[in-house]
């Protein structure tokens, strides 16, 4: 059986990436959020993961079997007094306005929505160490914040003539 526990977390969203998958660091890519929760209210999440970790570490062993394999990076940071949960799928998430309906696939969830993630906490033993991944599952929208992709053109309008100066020549 995998070690594994459903949470919810409730942040407010950073990186977005619900409509097209990240693809910098692998193809295909993934569809992720990171989620900012005070860290006041955000003890239950760290206990919750740490919890995952721990058991995952009790029942793997190192190469050897007597040893214990080190703890790999957490799926959170904690940054003053902000906490970083980082989720992330293959799935495209299905989004969720705060009455119940869902929201159409093209709409922009930009950085600044606060939001509900469902995910589940899965723990794994790899050669960089034992910890767990925040697998995220859907999302209801809490406040939404859209915007629009700027596909590579540039987002400022056409402009006459130029208020700098041009490039000075060095005088030797």
């Amino acid at each position: 059986m995998k070690n594994e526990k459903q949470i919810e977390i409730h942040g407010e969203a950073d990186w977005i990436y619900f409509n097209t998958p990240d693809n910098k660091y692998s193809d295909p890519g993934e569809f992720k959020v990171t989620l900012k929760v005070p860290k006041a209210k955000s003890g239950e999440l760290i206990r919750d993961i740490n919890e995952v970790i721990s058991t995952e570490l009790k029942t793997k062993y190192g190469p050897s079997g007597t040893e214990r394999l080190s703890e790999a990076r957490k799926p959170y940071a904690v940054k003053d007094d902000v906490v970083e949960f980082k989720l992330h799928s293959k799935f495209k998430p299905i989004l969720w306005d705060k009455n119940r309906n869902k929201l159409d696939e093209k709409i922009n969830v930009w950085k600044g929505s606060t939001m509900w993630a469902y995910c589940k906490v899965s723990g794994y033993t790899k050669s960089i160490g034992t910890g767990a991944t925040l697998l995220l599952g859907s999302a209801q929208i809490d406040k939404l914040v859209e915007g629009s992709p700027q596909n590579g053109e540039c987002p400022y309008p056409k402009r006459e003539g130029s208020a700098l100066p041009g490039p000075k020549k060095a005088v030797y």
